[in-house]
């Protein structure tokens, strides 16, 4: 029956279609096979075969289809208006709806510029005046954002990674560039010896009195296990003032100051409030004040005052694929607090979505009166989280009555329409290393080679002595020259791949009497892999490493010799050992005694979706 349909829908043959229908003949047809009709005639921009469907057709499904893509997404290249403006007004399709890799019908009618001239006409939307969610790409959890005139702030969680706590600037909330971190030295930081996935958890930054705040849970694996750091500055590059530890048993904390001046630290579990002084100093026990909409593990707290009404804005249901932003609210600090209608205001609405994970949310109004939301998400590579937690952000709108409402309840978007004209961020990314800072073993040379001084096993707690940046994009490629000739025999040098001590690998060179072995080393939980891939005279050579998705592939130049491997281990959920909270690195690594060099170094991120 697919083919007769098909056929009548080509020809556009309504009247027939309309006499099937009327009679009964196509009753009998599987829901399944029914929901390809409307896919069919959208692709060929038939508008009214398209409307005689959804009048005629009672129970007509209009879900999107495996790929995540909708009607619109069908008809985007046609061009076609009827079609096009069929389905935005009148089945109140999405222009910027992302299917399962992202794509949204703005996208797909960019391939023919007559398309993408009548979508954006009818939608009112301009693709090129659009951001790509997410904002900040590659392990940036827990966003905290701060408005200071026309400058933003953000501030992610850091775990044992230094410099820890980055904070990073904007003006069009969109393009970011390093401000500064809060700890850049191992012994300020208080790192030694806590395991990945441990360290700083979900700071938050404020202004007060013309200083910059932060707080911060420090989660340790020795009682106290968990304490809450705070620090100010004048500026967010620092200098911060010395840490101060409030031993409240909490997480994710905030500080909120009321509009008489009072200052509170927010902390989890539910929200609790105590009142701090003006330099941070606890004045009394915390107080629950409210528990959660969704009673299940609910995370990240934020207070805000609007109109009269304190708002709780906190993160529920864990941070998986049920992660979501859930609203309250009370005319006293204390409540009692109501729970937004339509709660929650922020999620995935599908497990297969592009974007899920979506929650941690932190309000930000902008001077012109609007407000947007940032929040943690995450992207899905092969059914998994790659690139960690990252950072989006979405418009924030409010009813009438006073409820928040994101993004139209209608979840994270993959695209979405710019809130400022565009400014130009200074591309720049500090190095990363767990619990170590990069100045006690890395040196730039003139010229731009990078020296390292060897360190201890990548699986140690210690002294592994990484220069990592974040992955950002899914399809990667490396490449490095790789010099060994200053370590003592069996130290290695060569490019890591690295989520925590329990998940990492290392393409290296290991150095050998007669010169060098190339080895594929490689920690998947407990098991320890090693791989020897061949053999060189001297003591350099240069290493190639290329990645889509979970594959990766080795590839040495000089052996004529590609690798290919797989590193689901470096995903979130690659592994149930430990705490996974952060994110595939990328970058260079050196074990073993003396000193490795490396030249020419490059790294290339893209998304191909």
């Amino acid at each position: 029956m697919m083919d007769e349909v098909a056929r009548l829908i080509q020809a556009g043959d309504e009247e027939t279609l309309l006499s099937w229908l009327l009679s009964g003949k196509l009753s009998a047809v599987p829901e399944r096979e029914k929901a390809e009709w409307p896919f069919f005639a959208a692709r060929l921009g038939r508008a009214g075969m398209l409307r005689l469907l959804c009048e005629r057709c009672h129970g007509m499904p209009l879900d999107p289809d495996a790929q995540g893509r909708t009607l619109l997404h069908a008809a985007a290249c046609t061009g076609d208006r009827p079609t096009l403006r069929f389905l935005l007004n009148t089945l109140g399709m999405d222009p910027l709806a992302g299917d399962c890799r992202g794509q949204t019908p703005l996208d797909l009618a960019a391939q023919n510029p007559d398309a993408l001239r009548a979508l954006e006409e009818l939608s009112g939307l301009r693709r090129g005046e659009c951001y790509r969610n997410p904002v900040l790409r590659g392990f940036r959890p827990d966003p905290s954002i701060l408005r200071v005139g026309e400058d933003y702030y953000l501030i992610n969680s850091s775990f044992v990674m230094l410099p820890a706590l980055p904070i990073s600037h904007s003006r069009d909330l969109v393009h970011w560039e390093e401000a500064g971190h809060v700890f850049t030295d191992a012994d300020t930081a208080r790192l030694t010896g806590l395991p990945g996935g441990f360290g700083y958890w979900a700071p938050d930054i404020s202004y007060f009195q013309g200083r910059f705040w932060v707080v911060a849970t420090l989660r340790r694996n020795t009682a106290p296990f968990r304490l809450q750091m705070i620090t100010s500055a004048s500026s967010p590059a620092g200098p911060w003032t010395p840490p101060r530890f409030l031993e409240v048993d909490g997480i994710d904390p905030s500080l909120f100051t009321d509009s008489d001046g009072t200052r509170y630290l927010v902390v989890n579990p539910g929200v609790q409030i105590a009142r701090i002084s003006p330099e941070g100093e606890l004045l009394e026990a915390p107080e629950m004040i409210w528990y959660g909409w969704n009673k299940r593990k609910s995370e990240g707290p934020h207070l805000l005052k609007k109109d009269g009404w304190y708002y709780i804005l906190q993160a529920e249901g864990g941070t998986g694929s049920g992660h979501m932003v859930s609203c309250s609210r009370s005319r006293a600090l204390k409540g009692p607090y109501a729970p937004c209608p339509f709660n929650p205001i922020l999620g995935a609405k599908s497990e297969n979505a592009f974007i899920g994970r979506s929650g941690h949310g932190k309000a930000v109004q902008l001077p012109d009166g609007r407000w947007a939301l940032v929040y943690l998400c995450g992207r899905s590579v092969e059914g998994k989280t790659l690139m960690g937690r990252e950072t989006a952000i979405d418009p924030l709108t409010w009813t009438a009555d006073g409820w928040p409402m994101v993004n139209g309840l209608n979840g994270p978007s993959c695209l979405q329409k710019s809130f400022l004209p565009p400014w130009r961020a200074e591309e720049r990314e500090a190095w990363l290393c767990p619990r170590l800072d990069t100045a006690r073993f890395a040196q730039t040379l003139p010229g731009g080679a990078i020296q390292l001084t060897g360190g201890g096993a990548l699986s140690q707690l210690s002294s592994a002595h990484l220069l990592l940046h974040r992955q950002k994009e899914e399809n990667i490629s490396q490449q490095v020259r790789v010099d060994i000739s200053g370590m003592a025999p069996g130290g290695r040098a060569g490019l890591a791949g690295y989520y925590d001590e329990n998940s990492h690998y290392l393409f290296s060179l290991r150095k050998t009497a007669e010169g060098a072995q190339v080895l594929l080393t490689e920690q998947i939980g407990e098991e320890s892999r090693e791989t020897a891939l061949g053999e060189l005279r001297g003591g350099q050579a240069l290493l190639k490493l290329s990645g889509s998705g979970l594959s990766r592939a080795a590839e040495i130049p000089a052996l004529e010799r590609t690798i290919p491997f797989r590193v689901e281990y470096l995903t979130d959920e690659g592994l149930k050992m430990g705490k996974r909270f952060t994110g595939a690195l990328l970058g260079l690594g050196a074990v073993g005694e003396g000193k490795a060099l490396f030249q020419e170094y490059s790294e290339e991120m893209r998304n191909e979706g």
